[in-house]
C-alpha cells in the first residue's frame, strides 16, 4: 500500500518528467546530454552528480545506468 511519501515521490517524478519535456536539449556529441545547461543521463535524464563528472570527464551516463549498461 503507498503512503503519501510514495504518492509524493511520483508526483515529483511526474512534474520533473512534464518539464524536461519542455527543456530544449543541447547534444554536444559524446558526454553527457545538456538539459537546460544541466549535465544529464542520456539514458534515464537525471542530472549526473558532479562528483561523477570529475571524477569520469566525459561521461554520458550516471552511475546507476553505467553499472546497469556493464551488467552489474
Amino acid at each position: 500500500m503507498a503512503d503519501i511519501c510514495d504518492d509524493a515521490q511520483a508526483a515529483e517524478a511526474y512534474v520533473l518528467q512534464a518539464a524536461l519535456a519542455g527543456v530544449p536539449r543541447i547534444d554536444l556529441g559524446p558526454g553527457p546530454l545538456f538539459l537546460g545547461g544541466v549535465a544529464c543521463c542520456r539514458t534515464c535524464l537525471e542530472p549526473i552528480v558532479s562528483a561523477r563528472l570529475v571524477a569520469v570527464p566525459g561521461c554520458s551516463h550516471c552511475r546507476d545506468c553505467a553499472e546497469e549498461a556493464q551488467g552489474g
